[in-house]
């Protein structure tokens, strides 16, 4: 790996592969009760979305008729997905065992829309922008719909699925039909008729290499003619950065991770917001799309520059469990779990099997920067904002003074599971499970939001087939017009003071 960005590209990939190792009907048994009691007496949120009655249902199907024929570990992994799926939960995470190769991938880069596949590139032949309606004879939106169970996701919203689909494809492929020589593609160009074209395998370093030119980076709307130039220092930036564009006078914010040492992160959105304050815009759009979450209190600090009130993230945090299950088979966590059980839910109220704690730890840390922006925010959000970054959306949702715009956020509006997670290795498949064990109720202030949903934006705004093929930003663009339209009817806007 010779990039600066490949840290980003193996997170999309999680070099997460199996080998395809027999297993008895005694290991493979013994593998699935080890995860069902995990998640049974673990999980803080199993019976929100699918009740118990539904869990007993499942766990009865597949005791009763699938486990019998599973002979391999990527058949139970398979299967374990299959389960996990229902707890509708993208802090559940289900992995690969690892082994020391990765097998050749399905090589299109694809982006979905509408629920179909769409070339990112213009590669092997299929020119950027074309429809891809089937691989190997199997349909691409029956593709899709046996690639979601890989895929975890807050609740019902199929957007962070997508997402993770469109980065992973190659793998999923694997994963769902085997390895292949090569692959019978069919697709059309704007609706023409079908045509036919056979290709081959290719690297996971290739592709790799490949990923920074997709379409949907969006290098051309920002006339950056070197497009892997502009991923590295754009989506693969972690670390906050501003640019400004001259024709709406805005500045734009780009934030694609919480996960950053707090104290650092402080301290440069300091230095961002003093650069901000110096030009006096009176627009700042702030983009989160790419930001998969990390340190709430970085999304605490950072929506304390947007605000001039003290705000709330939170009403409750619960566990249903004060020992952390089948102990002996994690292999990581964030601490021991029976101190942080002790330390964090000490005063914590039992109901019902289920310790509640109503005082939020960080509401103290929820007041305003002493000089916090004045001007007019809007705030992109999208299928990839999850776990603090999706809270963080959400505190912006409840302000009316700010205005989201994009796609539904794929971490839950009214509730998620974090705060303590726990990484399991199952002894015999070495499947890897990945447990939260903290349920947190989340302040909001539209409770009419349909459970099962994630952040809503104000103003929705989809990826057109047509603006991945010219290479712009739906979103933002939306934006930038709205924007030059309001200069247009109400002359230059009031600078901030």
């Amino acid at each position: 790996m010779k990039t600066n960005y490949n840290i980003i590209v193996l997170l999309l990939f999680s070099f997460c592969i199996f080998g395809q190792n027999e297993l008895s009907p005694e290991q493979v048994l013994e593998d699935y009760t080890i995860f069902k009691e995990i998640i049974t007496t673990g999980h803080p949120s199993l019976y929100e979305y699918t009740s118990k009655a539904q869990w007993d249902s499942i766990f009865y199907d597949f005791e009763q008729t699938r486990i019998k024929d599973l002979t391999e570990s990527k058949e139970l992994f398979k299967s374990i997905n299959s389960i996990a799926k229902n707890a509708y939960d993208g802090h559940l995470v289900i992995y690969h065992p690892k082994m020391d190769t990765v097998p050749a991938l399905f090589p299109l880069l694809l982006k979905i829309i509408d629920g179909k596949l769409y070339t990112d590139t213009d590669d092997f032949g299929i020119p950027l922008g074309a429809e891809i309606t089937s691989i190997e004879g199997i349909k691409s939106n029956i593709i899709i719909q046996e690639f979601l169970k890989y895929a975890a996701s807050d609740g019902y919203n199929p957007n962070k699925k997508y997402r993770q689909i469109e980065k992973e494809f190659g793998i999923l492929y694997y994963y769902e039909y085997g390895e292949k020589e090569s692959f019978i593609v069919k697709y059309s160009i704007n609706n023409s008729e079908l045509r036919t074209i056979e290709i081959v395998p290719e690297s996971f370093e290739s592709l790799e290499n490949r990923y920074p030119k997709r379409s949907s980076h969006f290098a051309m709307y920002h006339g950056n003619t070197d497009r892997v130039e502009h991923f590295k220092n754009t989506l693969a930036e972690k670390w906050p950065f501003v640019y400004y564009m001259d024709s709406i006078k805005s500045d734009v914010l780009t934030v694609n991770s919480f996960g950053l040492d707090p104290k650092e992160f402080k301290s440069r959105l300091v230095d961002l917001f003093k650069d901000i304050k110096k030009k006096r815009v009176s627009n700042l759009i702030l983009d989160i799309r790419q930001n998969i979450g990390g340190y709430r209190i970085n999304a605490i600090n950072l929506f304390s520059f947007l605000t001039e009130k003290p705000f709330k993230q939170r009403i409750s945090e619960s566990t249903v469990t004060d020992t952390l299950p089948k102990k002996r088979y994690v292999i990581h966590s964030m601490a021991d779990y029976n101190e942080f059980f002790k330390r964090y839910f000490a005063s914590a109220e039992k109901k019902v099997g289920r310790w509640i704690l109503t005082k939020d730890h960080a509401q103290e840390e929820m007041i305003p920067y002493k000089k916090p922006f004045k001007g007019k925010v809007y705030v992109l959000i999208g299928g990839n904002t999850f776990s603090a970054a999706s809270a963080f959306a959400l505190n912006a949702k409840n302000c009316q003074e700010i205005t989201l715009v994009g796609n539904e956020t794929g971490g839950g509006y009214y509730f998620h599971t974090a705060q303590y997670s726990a990484l399991y290795k199952l002894p015999n498949s070495k499947i890897m499970v990945r447990v939260p064990f903290v349920k947190i109720d989340k302040y909001v202030l539209d409770k009419t939001v349909p459970k099962g949903s994630g952040v809503l934006p104000d103003i929705e705004v989809e990826l057109t087939v047509e603006d991945l093929i010219d290479g712009i930003d739906s979103q933002l663009d939306y934006i930038v017009k709205h924007l030059i339209e309001k200069q247009k009817k109400h002359g230059n806007s009031v600078h901030n003071e």
